[in-house]
């Protein structure tokens, strides 16, 4: 029933409504300068009306819920929006760094000191003999090995300041989805459909952005009122009261998790460079500067000193200082430990072709490796196109066949061939055999017979040639066998198969002498036979000289299964299942393989030689001609020393030679005796610029190289002339110094990755593209901030505190709380009038 105490209820309701109203005005005005708060209002509605005879009497006012100003999609846009500025921002400083490094400033400018380089050499060139020409010389030389050096140090530090910084943000990430997840239990367990934890929804949008800064995210909210957030690439971080963690470890992101039996399981995410925010912005700059990238920065200044070298070093090694060389010489380069890993490719998927990217090396994708068509039982198709795609991936490991030559199934020789002899040459060794038709059988007129006695007679001759009681001077040693074919060894059957022994050996076999009739009948043809997509022996060989060969063929075997490396049990750490395998030195080295030595696809072994001029310490010469040191099949550093010393001792007539090749930790040693010196002349197999004799460089890279001791102690060492033909050293000979000065025009220099270009050309493309990268870094930044700016605005616009609509709310809302008093005075005078009347 409408009455006083209808009113007083009214009056009461009034000024709990309004005075809530003052308290969330008041909690505005209270947080006008929180991050991320979101103004909240109180909404007010009328309270349900009561029914009287006349109508509905309004019993005042109630506070129905307390409203957040929240533009969700200009939130999302922000987020997004705040992973790109940080991703941007953290280039931004990282190239600010790397700039630092490629800085051209006078007088530490790379393009600077290598045209004094070259200046120097020229200058050599006019003055060769001039001892102060060949200090400047070297002492410029040494100014740009420094700068060189200095640059890949501080890169080095760059990288290893960057991954303290990600490392860093990872470990932010894991704190912020951590607080996520509780944040999403508090709300999830305290609200309603009326009464929101919007206090605690903005601390969450403030971590979410806060997270976003980081790695780029994802995120929606489910029915209950959680959020379920997601990195980029789809992994998840936050779901419900649960949450992920990232892991930084050796230069790679990881997602961490748990499965089933929880154990934690680590997944590399592909590319963090993607993932956006500070992280990926760090990670973006780091991809470009650390070791193992022949594309980036560091790689490419590693290339640009590796060409140099090589280039320096190939000309140099083949001159000659003012005297030849009368003390013990040792190669600057030694042969590293090489891990050699080797397996047939399984015929049966011969044809099957492996995707581009669904196989790593050390951490580089793999290019499409096609599939072929088997040939009696060999991959060899696949197996050239599996190594043409590895070497081309440029992952730290030489992918090398060996060469196999099948010829058709011999023909049965009659009995009008009985006792007739053919004769043919393996490598240059004679091979001799009677037929044999009569006796028996089994005998030659059955062709399993025939070829059986062939493949002996082969191996016999080969043998015999090798044997140093038969014939110690002979070299090069013949490292191929001949075997049966049976149908799955890549020829036919009784067919006749020549073959390298060595694992990985390319050397070419060549075959002569079979143009009779009764040699026409073994199905072979004259000729020299590398390796190739054709005549190889399907076997795969991977050999490392930088540490353990890292093959990742996905989560399981099926890929590494094509190239016979799956199932487990290749190394000591294969366990098969995993599409994971990891060998090194432990599980299969080669000792003293010449795949050790940095540059050892520059090696020409295949008709490559150097050639050594040996004169009296009286400085005439002791042999007319040079010593040519054939390089022909040389497999290991052993195959070299004795290759040369057989030749010294062949050519000098002597049973010691007077120049001693020598091993010493991994190192060829060359040691003239007494009455002897020596120098060298024209190289075509590249050993001596490999191995490290007679260079002006050492080391492959912006951080190894340096000067060669034996030009920096000896400045009479620096090879500035050439042997004559007739083998006379001039003091005055520039002809080299005039060779190497034409390197700094040479248009066609070859840097790994197989660009051509001139030294001075490489060097400028790449701080140019540094330059580019940097201007575009900077500029995105600046329209970017522009553009956070303008949706902030637009934000704030909704969601942010005004002081003056504030202090306007509060005033109206003192008026109505004051009006509500005012309704209850009354109401207490009509109270009061009631009562006197009574």
């Amino acid at each position: 029933m409408a009455g006083i105490s209808q009113i007083l209820n009214t009056a009461k309701e009034a000024l709990l409504a309004h005075q809530q109203a003052v308290a969330v005005a008041g909690h505005n005005i209270a947080n006008v300068d929180t991050p991320g708060y979101s103004r909240q209002t109180l909404t007010l509605g009328a309270a349900i009306s009561s029914p009287e005879g006349n109508g509905f009497f309004g019993n005042g006012v109630r506070g129905i819920e307390i409203y957040r100003h929240y533009d969700q999609f200009m939130v999302k846009r922000l987020t997004d929006q705040n992973s790109t500025l940080s991703d941007l921002e953290a280039q931004q400083k990282s190239m600010g760094m790397v700039e630092t490094t490629f800085n051209e400033v006078p007088g530490l400018a790379v393009n600077e000191l290598m045209s004094e380089f070259w200046a120097s050499w020229q200058d050599l060139a006019s003055y060769p003999e001039d001892m102060s020409t060949r200090s400047v010389m070297v002492q410029n030389a040494e100014v740009l090995v420094n700068q060189l050096r200095s640059m890949a140090t501080e890169l080095a530090d760059t990288t290893s300041e960057l991954s303290v910084n990600i490392s860093s943000a990872v470990n932010d990430v894991n704190s912020l989805t951590g607080q996520l997840a509780q944040l999403n239990e508090q709300i999830v367990t305290s609200e309603t459909d009326y009464n929101k934890q919007n206090d605690l929804r903005d601390q969450r949008d403030t971590l979410l952005k806060e997270l976003s800064g980081y790695v780029e995210v994802n995120y929606f909210e489910t029915s209950s009122g959680a959020y379920t957030v997601l990195m980029k690439d789809g992994h998840t971080l936050v779901e419900s009261n649960a949450s992920w963690q990232l892991d930084w470890q050796d230069d790679k992101l990881q997602w961490v998790s748990y499965n089933g039996k929880n154990i934690k399981m680590k997944t590399a995410i592909a590319n963090g460079s993607e993932l956006g925010g500070s992280i990926g912005g760090s990670m973006a700059v780091y991809d470009e500067i650390k070791p193992g990238v022949p594309e980036n920065y560091l790689g490419r200044l590693d290339a640009l000193a590796n060409a140099m070298i090589r280039e320096v070093n190939q000309l140099h090694s083949q001159g000659v200082g003012l005297t030849p060389f009368s003390e013990k010489l040792t190669s600057a380069e030694p042969l590293e430990t090489t891990t050699l890993l080797t397996k047939a490719i399984d015929a049966g998927h011969a044809t099957e072709s492996i995707a581009a990217g669904s196989l790593t090396i050390n951490d580089r994708p793999i290019g499409k490796i096609d599939g072929g068509t088997a040939v009696y039982g060999l991959a060899q198709a696949k197996t050239y196109n599996a190594a043409q795609a590895i070497n081309n991936a440029i992952a730290g490991v030489q992918a090398r066949l060996t060469t196999q030559v099948t010829g058709n199934a011999v023909s049965p020789m009659g009995a009008a061939e009985d006792g007739m002899s053919m004769s043919f040459q393996v490598n240059g060794i004679d091979v001799n055999y009677t037929i044999n038709t009569t006796s028996g059988p089994p005998n030659d007129s059955d062709t399993a017979t025939l070829a059986a006695n062939i493949a002996s007679a082969v191996n016999q001759a080969i043998q015999a040639y090798n044997n140093p009681a038969n014939s110690p001077e002979n070299i090069p040693k013949i490292t191929i066998e001949a075997v049966i074919g049976n149908g799955i060894n890549g020829g036919v059957e009784n067919s006749i198969i020549f073959r390298n022994t060595n694992k990985g050996d390319e050397s070419r076999i060549i075959l002569d002498g079979f143009d009779t009739a009764n040699e026409l009948k073994l199905g072979l043809t004259n000729g020299s036979y590398a390796a190739d997509a054709a005549h190889n022996t399907g076997e795969l060989s991977l050999f490392s000289n930088k540490g353990a060969i890292e093959i990742n063929g996905g989560s399981d075997d099926r890929i590494l299964d094509q190239l016979g490396l799956g199932g487990g049990n290749i190394s000591r750490t294969d366990e098969g299942g995993d599409g994971q395998l990891v060998v090194d030195a432990e599980d299969n080295s080669v000792l003293l393989s010449m795949m050790g030595y940095d540059y050892s696809d520059e090696l020409q072994t295949d008709g490559g030689s150097f050639k050594i001029w040996i004169y009296n310490s009286d400085n005439t010469l002791a042999l007319p001609q040079p010593v040519e040191v054939s390089l022909e099949r040389a497999y290991t550093l052993r195959d070299v020393v004795d290759a040369i010393n057989i030749s010294i001792t062949n050519a000098s007539g002597q049973s010691s030679p007077w120049v001693v090749a020598s091993i010493e930790d991994n190192k060829l040693v060359l040691t003239p005796d007494a009455n002897h010196q020596f120098a060298f002349g024209e190289d075509t197999s590249n050993f001596l610029a490999t191995a490290g004799l007679n260079t002006f460089f050492t080391g492959s890279s912006a951080s190894s190289i340096a000067i060669n001791e034996v030009v920096g102690k000896d400045l009479d060492n620096i090879a500035a002339g050439t042997v004559t033909l007739t083998g006379q050293i001039y003091a005055g000979d520039q002809s080299n110094a005039l060779v190497i000065t034409n390197i700094q025009r040479d248009e066609n220099v070859r840097f790994t990755g197989g660009t051509q270009d001139t030294l001075d050309g490489f060097y400028n493309t790449l701080v140019g593209d540094i330059g580019i990268k940097s201007r575009t870094v900077e500029r995105d930044y600046e329209y970017n901030t522009l553009i956070t700016d303008q949706m902030t605005a637009m934000k704030d616009a909704t969601s942010g505190v005004s002081l003056d609509e504030e202090m306007a709310d509060l005033i109206k809302f003192q008026q109505a709380y004051t009006a509500a008093t005012k309704l209850i005075t009354s109401s207490d005078e009509m109270m009061q009038s009631l009562l006197q009347a009574v």
